[in-house]
């Protein structure tokens, strides 16, 4: 779990509007997140709006949080486990319901907490007739390919698509389908942008194609022994994923970040 290990903020930072914990609050959350690039989300250098997102959330709640970098398979693993009190971010799935919780609201996830919305699209060789028109992929010619774990995974096989789902970073993939080996890649936006702008060799062979595939909201997990233990807590962290993402700090920082192309530190 020490691999990638960072705190992001500590309680009584100036500037800080925090709340006072209750009595029995845990004074420091473990949380995990992924160890691949997702500009503008996060990147392997531990910078990113969910890391700026993540320090405001201490901050208003009076909070530390260190969020380990891993695998995303291990990171829900270990949020399952308990080894975690929480995981981001990820999107919505009925069977992650036994690895943690989600907010939720009426018996339904509340996309109004959730930390941001995101999309896959379809990333093709250029001069591929393979295309998706926004209901129907066609002329496809060879697996698509994903990031294990990934839930556009769930959404290929239902859509009874061949999939090649054995890599776990974007930059693998991408390989893949220049060497020929896939017929299409199925990728975060904001990853398989951002590895088309990182690799020259990428950029002059591959192309994104179409309207989403999908776009869905994302979410910080948390883990149910922690929401057992800590309920009330739980939703103030909830409450505040939304407070913070609204807040004039992290949207300036979206539209700069988004704007720039430079990620938030």
């Amino acid at each position: 779990m020490a691999a990638g290990l960072i705190s992001v903020f500590a309680p009584g930072s100036e500037g800080a509007r925090a709340q006072v914990p209750d009595a029995g609050s845990p004074g420091t959350l473990q949380l995990c997140a992924e160890d691949e690039n997702s500009y503008p989300w996060l990147l392997r250098d531990r910078s990113g709006l969910n890391m700026l997102m993540v320090r405001l959330l201490g901050q208003h709640l009076g909070l530390r949080f260190e969020v380990a970098l891993l695998p995303w398979r291990r990171c829900l693993l270990s949020l399952q486990e308990g080894g975690v009190d929480g995981a981001f971010k990820a999107s919505f799935q009925p069977e992650r319901l036994k690895v943690g919780r989600y907010p939720m609201r009426g018996g339904q996830v509340d996309a109004e907490r959730a930390m941001l919305e995101e999309s896959y699209h379809l990333y093709r060789l250029k001069g591929s007739a393979v295309s998706w028109d926004g209901q129907q992929l066609s002329q496809l010619d060879g697996a698509v390919g994903a990031q294990a774990g990934f839930s556009i995974v769930a959404w290929l096989r239902q859509q009874q698509l061949p999939i090649e789902a054995s890599a776990k970073a974007p930059d693998a993939i991408l390989g893949m389908l220049q060497r020929r080996r896939l017929g299409a890649a199925a990728l975060q936006t904001s990853q398989g942008d951002y590895a088309l702008s990182r690799n020259p060799q990428f950029a002059a062979q591959i192309e994104r194609q179409g309207p989403p595939l999908v776009s869905k909201p994302y979410y910080l997990m948390l883990s149910h022994a922690f929401v057992r233990q800590h309920p009330a807590l739980a939703e103030r962290i909830w409450d505040g994923v939304a407070a913070v993402r609204e807040s004039a700090e992290y949207r300036q920082a979206l539209q700069q970040a988004l704007a720039s192309g430079t990620p938030t530190p």
